[in-house]
């Protein structure tokens, strides 16, 4: 196609926008992904001096950007990057916001100040959705969607071709311990994840399962 730009590569490609491949190749890749938006947010702080318009560009256009790769990607493959661009974030906004003036807050000042931008509205925040934390239950929500919509389409009594026999050969959806494929065992490893360290609850019947990880 004329006017695209490739390139070829062995360890991966990009399939409607999220990379595939090993980790290596789909870690530098989303690397190099995020680091343009932060080099557009050093743009905006260079531009715009009025704080408002600053605000919303930065939580409604350069915030949500890594979302549709957040949602598609593994979280280990993707958190180091999202938490960089966290950083980017909140350093812009305390610099539009006190002029430079936060170099001189104490590590406890600056910390209630990232509490306070990222805190949703209706907690008394700014509304700056963590890119890093924010990622885990998106990938996690994505993820099940995807092996419940396979598991409907993989029975033996329906007319549809089973797909989950042809996507996901050899791997039973509703049997998580049987899980073998890579995004799979990622989607255990963000069940176990939310559980542990965020206090998730199990919903539903799945709450008395034994099994590690269901969709």
């Amino acid at each position: 196609m004329r006017g695209c730009q490739w390139r070829r590569s062995t360890k991966g490609l990009r399939v409607a926008g999220v990379p595939i491949g090993d980790d290596e190749w789909v870690t530098n890749f989303l690397n190099e992904k995020i680091e343009d938006i932060i080099l557009d947010i050093d743009k905006i702080d260079q531009v715009l001096t009025d704080g408002m318009i600053h605000y919303q560009l930065i939580r409604f256009c350069q915030n949500t950007r890594p979302s549709f790769l957040a949602r598609n990607t593994p979280t280990p493959l993707i958190s180091a990057s999202l938490q960089r661009l966290d950083s980017a974030i909140l350093e812009s906004m305390c610099t539009k916001g006190t002029g430079g003036a936060h170099t001189d807050w104490s590590l406890m000042q600056r910390s209630f100040a990232n509490m306070k931008l990222q805190l949703p509205h209706h907690r008394g925040g700014y509304g700056i959705t963590p890119c890093a934390g924010s990622a885990i239950s998106a990938f996690y929500a994505s993820t099940a969607s995807l092996v419940r919509w396979l598991g409907h389409h993989g029975t033996a009594e329906q007319v549809l071709v089973n797909l989950a026999r042809l996507w996901a050969p050899g791997q039973d959806m509703s049997n998580p311990d049987s899980w073998q494929a890579p995004i799979l065992k990622a989607l255990k490893s963000s069940h176990a994840l939310l559980l542990a360290d965020y206090d998730c609850t199990e919903w539903g019947a799945a709450a008395g399962s034994s099994s590690s990880a269901p969709p």
